[in-house]
């Protein structure tokens, strides 16, 4: 087992504490809130750049700790059982910490693939949660009106999410790779 670095453990907590101030930012920005719960969600950015700069498996460590404290400081505060805690919040999350395991596709970077793939996974877990657990009144969890509510619920503001993420991720991959001295490991260029 690779051992982790004193600085990947300051990264990951710089990149969280990131994540943590967006999330926190979010909530007081009624524009960026939908009305039952959900938001457009700066928050995936740092998350993205960590699973960039420092790989996979610490970029979903990063994912896991952003919604740990989070929930420590009471911004997830949804939860009506631990399956929907998991598809509504922490699968969500560590899929975002993910990103750099996706490919390159022909010349376009895995950065663009990588949140447009992530952001799909995260989409499809919210989706879940709101067929079964928010489904709209004089329907029944798990029905095909649950499920064409969740689906557009939760589209549009997933939606603008996947846009801001992928043209700020790229640069901020960008700029930070071209003047960090420590190599961007999830990038395939």
């Amino acid at each position: 087992m690779k051992r982790i670095e004193t600085r990947d453990i300051v990264y990951i907590a710089f990149y969280c504490a990131l994540a943590v101030a967006f999330d926190y930012i979010t909530q007081f920005i009624p524009l960026l809130q939908m009305p039952n719960g959900g938001s457009i969600n700066l928050a995936v950015i740092p998350v993205f750049v960590s699973s960039y700069h420092l790989g996979v498996g610490k970029g979903m460590a990063t994912g896991l700790l952003w919604w740990l404290i989070g929930l420590t400081l009471g911004l997830n505060n949804y939860m009506v059982s631990p399956m929907q805690t998991l598809f509504d919040y922490i699968i969500p999350a560590v899929i975002v910490g993910a990103a750099s395991i996706a490919p390159k596709v022909y010349k376009i970077s895995n950065v663009y693939t990588g949140v447009i793939i992530m952001m799909m996974l995260k989409y499809a877990s919210h989706v879940i949660a709101g067929a079964v657990y928010w489904f709209p009144e004089g329907e029944a969890s798990g029905t095909a009106g649950a499920w064409m509510y969740s689906l557009g619920y939760n589209l549009w503001y997933n939606l603008v999410t996947l846009i801001i993420a992928a043209i700020l991720t790229s640069i901020i991959v960008r700029r930070l790779s071209a003047v960090s001295k420590t190599k961007f490991i999830g990038v395939k260029q």
